[in-house]
């Protein structure tokens, strides 16, 4: 068993005429990368200023001072706003007998700022584990009131927090869903890069975006996440962006999630991308059309949608209803793929990119030594085979038929001259 982590600990109190004059100041710090916002209901915020009227207690806060000297909250900033709107006449007094702030008289607004708000001042006992010692007291003291999903995973720190939250901040995807959502937005692009991260396409098994799922994550991750992962990801995102633009405003996020994944399969897996974009987009249309044409109560298919179509789009339903659990990824990841194989049929590519040795030496027989782009003589160990037809594009590389062996030099030149063409009919 650990030893008890013992912060350094003072207890202290305001007064409440101070408050205002510590906010303005900036002194009194709301940390909204872990903090929700002013979420109390009306009658909340009114029961607390009666409590300080009447002199009863409001319970004690608990503050952290930060890098900057500041009284970060911990605990308490629902008290505190409450007071700061009470002090600016911006609290909603609605029937009862309060009176505005700045019409008490001269006595009871004396009584009023004499008031003493009681805090716990913390300081982090190790610098090492500073921002850990922050993150756990913080969870730990919101236990009574939980935070949902999105609220608990802002609270924590490293590579895996700054890159979703960078992306949700400031990918067009993101921009395009809107900024009112903060934390929710946030939580789905936690939830698309943990599956980034953590599916296996070949096998098609994938996480779960469960919270300890995302905490698991966010440890794992915590130090680096290789830059080839994030590229790939903000790929996907710009595919999504790109391809479906003002549309994914109506999406749901579940809906989101299962095209994140498809789009994801497809780049890695779809031999010829060069149309993907609108070949997704053609695909979404029909997917959402068959998908919203019917409630998942329907016990016949709307008319023009044949049975088998029709099952396909209830089963997708039924699944959705269990959005976060990896059978629910998985299977609604198996129809959109099946779908978009029926709406759109691609050829795969193949999973063995490069000649082996064995196929190297039928070509280079076959081509009694010789390289078939400049026709002189190879050194065997100094050759290189390149696929007839692209491997990009469904090439096999089992078909030694239209395969030719070169020179290592002679292939790169090919390669660039092959590149240009492609770019000159584009």
């Amino acid at each position: 068993m650990p030893r008890q982590k013992v912060p350094d600990i003072e207890f202290d109190f305001f007064v409440l005429g101070q408050i205002k004059e510590l906010f303005d100041q900036g002194k009194i710090y709301v940390n909204k990368e872990y903090q929700r916002g002013d979420v109390w209901k009306p009658y909340q915020k009114i029961e607390l200023i009666k409590s300080i009227e009447k002199r009863y207690s409001i319970g004690v806060l608990v503050l952290f001072i930060n890098e900057n000297k500041q009284y970060e909250i911990l605990d308490g900033q629902q008290r505190l706003l409450t007071i700061k709107k009470y002090i600016n006449d911006e609290l909603d007094l609605g029937k009862t007998k309060l009176e505005k702030y700045s019409e008490l008289d001269i006595k009871d607004k004396a009584l009023i700022d004499a008031y003493c708000i009681y805090y716990l001042k913390l300081k982090s006992h190790s610098s090492e584990t500073k921002e850990e010692d922050i993150v756990q007291t913080f969870l730990r003291l919101q236990e009574g009131t939980p935070l949902n999903k999105a609220e608990k995973i802002n609270a924590y720190r490293g590579k895996f927090k700054e890159t979703f939250r960078e992306t949700r901040e400031n990918h067009e995807l993101f921009n395009i869903l809107g900024k009112e959502k903060r934390f929710r937005f946030r939580q789905l692009a936690a939830e698309l890069l943990l599956l980034e991260l953590e599916s296996d396409f070949d096998n098609k098994i994938f996480p779960d975006i469960e919270l300890s799922s995302l905490i698991n994550a966010i440890k794992k991750y915590e130090e680096d996440i290789s830059n080839k992962k994030i590229s790939f990801y903000k790929g996907n995102l710009d595919f999504l962006h790109r391809s479906l633009n003002v549309i994914l405003t109506a999406l749901k996020t579940r809906e989101i999630v299962a095209f994140y994944i498809l789009i994801s399969c497809l780049r890695r897996k779809k031999a010829d991308n060069s149309n993907l974009l609108n070949e997704f987009y053609e695909f979404a249309i029909e997917f959402l059309q068959n998908l919203y044409s019917f409630s998942m109560y329907d016990s016949s298919p709307p008319k023009g949608m044949s049975h088998e179509i029709f099952n396909t789009y209830k089963l997708y339903k039924q699944e959705a209803k269990v959005q976060t659990t990896s059978d629910s990824i998985k299977n609604r990841f198996d129809i959109v793929l099946k779908e978009f194989e029926r709406i759109k049929p691609f050829i795969e590519k193949d999973k063995k990119r490069l000649f082996d040795i064995e196929q190297k030496r039928v070509l280079y027989f076959k081509q009694k030594g010789l390289c078939s782009e400049c026709g002189n003589p190879m050194k065997f160990n100094l050759t290189s085979a390149h696929h007839g037809i692209a491997h990009s594009e469904g090439g096999r590389t089992s078909d030694l038929e239209h395969a030719k062996l070169m020179h290592e030099k002679c292939h790169k030149r090919l390669e660039k001259r092959l590149k240009k063409s492609k770019k000159k009919e584009a």
